[in-house]
């Protein structure tokens, strides 16, 4: 496929897990031959940004500022004048959107312009939308194919069996799909000083939807049955503040690390400081940070919702819990704590299928007969 033009098109490049899934994404397009290009309508992250530009994908940038137009005809006015000039001088055969808001807004005049192969991408559980009509006649009529990161995604969405990509179904005329997303396996760290405390981690953005307040709200009382454990919580958020007076109105901020946002680089490092990791979010269109942390072999808790349920294999690779459930999951994380040899078998269950199932090579391989059907079914 070299030389074939890919632009990849998406609202804000922040360091979140869409924005990371869509640097594996425009990784995966490289290494299957795709020349590929990147276009942010809103917000940015410097650092993001060089992620891409380490990959050698060039990043078009529609408001320098970070500034998001407060009304839909500023909004319209602005993404018909970038997408009309990029795609004079670029021209892509396919333009990948990543389906957050607008995300209909970016695919009707992708359309409208005259992009011929429009494939979308959502990464959040379907049933947070009211109006699935809308992905729905986006997939039939106006993108080639409409991908979900979850098959349970896929299932709110559409209201029909999921099912991951197949070149089979694709060439029969379905027009939805599954596509996982991945990791990479990394090297095992050396194992942690055993005279080191026992250390439940967390990877998330700090916002109401990853359900960090119920996990404050269950330490309490895994306090009470392991009073020298410590939690260290890895990200940044909306929320921060509220989460913050919450711990002190619990008397269990002395055993909290709020280590803040940190770079793509550098979680290697905080994940070797953990020895489980919990993601009690509320609804999860995947789980991202549930498969880095099942690279590293280590055991999972994690709300039965959603994508992560896919991801977490109950009593297999993790423990999955009712989500807003404190007591629940206080019980889960007690139980793995008084249990060493659980914790050792369900973190090697865990890396073992993050190989099998999520593990980039895998995704690469698919992604690059997604596209080739894609453009073969075009006659490109």
């Amino acid at each position: 496929m070299s030389g074939i033009k890919v632009l990849i098109a998406i609202p804000c490049l922040l360091l979140g897990g869409t924005e990371y899934q869509t640097l594996t994404l425009a990784k995966a397009l490289i290494d299957s031959g795709y020349e590929v290009r990147l276009v942010c309508y809103f917000e940015h992250d410097s650092r993001m940004i060089d992620y891409f530009q380490t990959l050698g994908v060039e990043v078009t940038l529609l408001s320098p500022q970070g500034i998001r137009p407060t009304s839909l005809l500023t909004t319209a006015v602005l993404l018909f004048q970038g997408f009309s000039h990029l795609l004079s001088t670029y021209h892509p055969a396919i333009v990948h959107v990543q389906y957050m808001a607008p995300g209909s807004l970016a695919i009707a005049l992708f359309k409208l312009l005259g992009v011929k192969i429009v494939l979308a991408t959502a990464h959040v559980p379907g049933h947070i939308y009211r109006h699935t009509f809308i992905p729905r006649f986006i997939a039939q009529w106006m993108s080639e194919l409409f991908l979900c990161v979850s098959q349970s995604s896929e299932h709110a969405f559409f209201g029909v069996d999921p099912h991951l990509y197949s070149s089979e179904l694709y060439a029969k005329g379905r027009k939805h799909f599954t596509l996982y997303n991945c990791t990479d396996l990394p090297d095992l760290p050396p194992n942690k000083v055993t005279a080191a405390p026992f250390t439940l981690g967390v990877v998330a953005r700090l916002s109401h939807e990853k359900g960090i307040d119920s996990l404050l709200e269950a330490m309490p009382l895994i306090l009470r049955a392991h009073p020298t454990l410590r939690l260290l919580i890895v990200g940044e958020g909306e929320q921060r503040k509220t989460l913050e007076r919450l711990a002190s109105t619990l008397s269990i901020n002395p055993v909290i690390t709020w280590a803040g946002l940190q770079p793509k680089e550098s979680l290697p490092h905080w994940y070797a400081q953990m020895d489980m990791v919990i993601v009690p979010s509320r609804f999860e269109g995947f789980g991202l940070s549930a498969i880095e942390a099942m690279s590293y072999a280590l055991p999972v808790v994690a709300s039965a919702v959603d994508g992560l349920a896919e991801v977490v294999e109950d009593h297999v690779t993790g423990l999955l819990v009712p989500p807003e459930n404190p007591l629940a999951l206080s019980n889960a994380i007690i139980t793995l704590l008084d249990n060493p040899y659980l914790q050792k078998q369900l973190g090697e269950a865990g890396r073992m299928r993050v190989k099998a199932t999520f593990a980039y090579t895998l995704y690469q391989k698919s992604v690059a007969q997604l596209y080739g059907d894609v453009l073969k079914k075009r006659g490109n």
